[in-house]
């Protein structure tokens, strides 16, 4: 099981606390620490939600390659530190693993592909859950997660308009 931070963001805007949170983090789940796996930490915990690869690159200011940043993606997601998913452009976009500590969705805006996490209310979820039984019974499968994805345009962009 993967040992995240239980707060919700960073505590303070401190580099250094940051800093040390991302090693604390690397080290609480063993995993060996370099400085490029604690910058791409420092990034998604500053961000606070789901980015897109191009993006980590830019917020690195050139301390991270690309193909530097996909050999960390792929050794963070095999630790289960972070997920990988595609957005419905088929971008790649990274996030802390359960940093919140409970399922959640997400929503894409259509127009910059901006991507932001949302969570269900326990009821909704609940009955998500049992209509995904019923079809895990009725076709005799096993549903390892499920994920919904709403298709939008964000505030920013309909201001635009």
């Amino acid at each position: 099981m993967v040992k995240l931070p239980s707060y919700n963001g960073i505590m303070t805007n401190d580099q250094t606390d940051l800093t040390q949170q991302c090693r604390q983090l690397l080290i609480d789940n063993d995993i060996p620490i370099t400085r490029p796996r604690i910058l791409l930490l420092e990034i998604l915990l500053q961000h606070k939600g789901p980015l897109r690869i191009e993006d980590v690159i830019k917020m690195s200011e050139g301390k991270l390659a690309l193909s530097s940043l996909y050999r960390i993606i792929n050794f963070l997601k095999s630790t289960n530190l972070i997920s990988e998913f595609q957005t419905p452009d088929n971008t790649k976009v990274i996030e802390l693993s359960n940093l919140k500590d409970n399922h959640h969705h997400h929503v894409f805006c259509q127009t910059c592909g901006s991507v932001e996490d949302f969570e269900l209310n326990e009821v909704i979820e609940t009955s998500l859950q049992k209509e995904i039984q019923k079809i895990e019974s009725l076709n005799n499968i096993s549903v390892l997660s499920h994920s919904l994805e709403l298709l939008s345009i964000c505030n920013p962009c309909q201001s635009k308009i």
